[in-house]
C-alpha cells in the first residue's frame, strides 16, 4: 500500500472523531484555552491533550502557552489537502455524469 506524504491521512484521522471535530468547530469561531475545550468536550484535561496532540500532528491547530494557560488556535490551511481530494473525485464524477447525459441525449 502507497504511503502518502499529503497529510491527508493525518487530516482524516483527526476529523474521524466528533469531539475533535467539535473543537475545529470551537477553534473556528475563535481561540480557546485547554480549559474552554474540556467544558466543551466533558472530558478532562488528560483526555482533551490526546486530542490536541493528535490535532497538532496533523497541522491543524498551533497552540501557545503564556503561564498556566495554553490556548488553540485553528490553522485552516491544513483542510487543504482534504479540499484538494474531495474536489478532484467530485470533478471527475461530475464530468463522468455530464459524459453520460451527453451520450444518452445523443441517442434518443
Amino acid at each position: 500500500m502507497a504511503k502518502y506524504r499529503d497529510g491527508l491521512d493525518a487530516v482524516a484521522q483527526a476529523l474521524a472523531h466528533r469531539g475533535r471535530r467539535s473543537i475545529i468547530s470551537r477553534l473556528a469561531e475563535e481561540a480557546a484555552t485547554s480549559t474552554d475545550l474540556s467544558r466543551l468536550l466533558g472530558v478532562g484535561l488528560p483526555a482533551l491533550q490526546k486530542h490536541l496532540d493528535l490535532l497538532r500532528r496533523a497541522s491543524m491547530i498551533a497552540s501557545v502557552k503564556a503561564g498556566r494557560t495554553v490556548t488553540h488556535t485553528l490553522r485552516p490551511t491544513s483542510l487543504d489537502p482534504l479540499d484538494d481530494w474531495i474536489l478532484t473525485r467530485k470533478l471527475f464524477w461530475q464530468n463522468q455524469f455530464d459524459a453520460l447525459a451527453d451520450h444518452l441525449e445523443d441517442h434518443r
